[in-house]
C-alpha cells in the first residue's frame, strides 16, 4: 500500500497578528505624548518649588516687619513710661527751690516707681567728688548701706559720664572694683544707676537696687534715666536762682 505523503499547508493569514499601516506612527505619537507629559510634570514641580520658596520668603519678610513693629512699639512704650515718670516728678517739684525738700520728694518718687527697691541720690561738687545726699529704704536701712554707698560714690559715680543714660548691673557687685567685706548690701542684688546731668554737666547720680529675685518694673532703666535728667535740670535751675539771689549773675561769654 503506497505511503501517504504529508503536505504542509501555508499558515492561515487571518490568524497572524495584524498591524495597521499606521502602527509605527501611532507608537511615535505615544512617545511624544509621554515626553510632553514628563516636561509638564517637571515644570509643575519647578513651579511648585518656586512658589514654596516665594511663600517662605514672604513669610520671612512678614515676620521681620512684625518684629520691627514690636521693637518700635516697645521703644515708644519705654519712652512714654519715662516721660510720664518725669512729668509726674516735674509737677511735684514745680516751683520748689529748696534742695532738701527736692531730694526728699525725689527719693519718695523713686521708691514708689521702683518698688520693691532701695534708692540713693548722690550730689557732686565742682571737683567731681560725690557724696550721699538722700536715701530711701525699702529693706535696707541707711546705716547698713552707708559703707557700700560710699564705695559707689568714690568708684562708680564719677564714671557715669554726662549723658542721660542708665547703666544696669545684674550683679550689683559688678558696679564696684573692691566690694566691702562680705559684699555689703550689694551682695545678692541687682542695681540701676544713672547720672543727674543737664547741658553736659553732671550734678550727681541716682541708684536703685533690689534683691536679685525681684523683678524691675517695665522700662526701669529708661525711667531712671529720665528722672535723673529731670533732677539734673532742677538742680541747675536752683543753682542759678540761688546765685542770682546773692547778686552774682552768671557770667556770659560777652562779659
Amino acid at each position: 500500500m503506497p505511503a501517504r505523503r504529508r503536505t504542509r499547508t501555508a499558515p492561515d493569514a487571518s490568524a497572524a497578528p495584524s498591524r495597521g499601516p499606521g502602527g509605527t506612527a501611532r507608537s511615535g505619537d505615544l512617545g511624544l505624548r509621554c515626553a510632553r507629559l514628563e516636561r509638564l510634570v517637571r515644570r509643575l514641580a519647578e513651579s511648585r518649588a518656586a512658589a514654596r520658596a516665594e511663600l517662605a520668603a514672604a513669610r520671612d519678610r512678614l515676620r521681620t516687619v512684625g518684629d520691627d513693629f514690636v521693637t518700635a512699639f516697645e521703644a515708644i512704650d519705654a519712652r512714654t513710661d519715662a516721660a510720664v515718670a518725669a512729668a509726674e516728678l516735674r509737677g511735684v517739684l514745680c516751683g520748689d527751690l529748696d534742695m532738701e525738700s527736692m531730694l526728699t520728694v525725689a527719693t519718695e518718687h523713686l521708691l514708689a516707681r521702683f518698688r520693691p527697691a532701695n534708692s540713693a541720690i548722690w550730689l557732686c561738687n565742682g571737683r567731681g567728688d560725690h557724696a550721699l545726699a538722700a536715701y530711701g529704704a525699702n529693706d535696707v536701712r541707711r546705716a547698713e548701706a552707708e559703707a557700700s554707698l560710699g564705695i559707689l560714690a568714690r568708684e562708680t559715680c564719677p564714671l557715669l559720664g554726662t549723658e542721660a543714660v542708665a547703666t544696669e548691673f545684674e550683679r550689683a557687685l559688678d558696679a564696684v572694683t573692691v566690694p566691702p567685706p562680705g559684699g555689703g548690701v550689694l551682695a545678692g542684688r541687682r542695681a540701676i544707676m544713672a547720672p543727674m546731668v543737664h547741658r553736659g554737666e553732671r550734678y550727681g547720680a541716682l541708684m536703685v537696687f533690689q534683691d536679685e529675685d525681684s523683678a524691675w518694673p517695665p522700662n526701669a532703666a529708661q525711667t531712671l534715666a529720665s528722672i535723673a535728667a529731670l533732677l539734673g535740670e532742677h538742680i541747675d535751675r536752683i543753682s542759678r536762682i540761688v546765685v542770682r539771689r546773692a547778686g552774682e549773675w552768671p557770667r556770659t561769654d560777652s562779659d
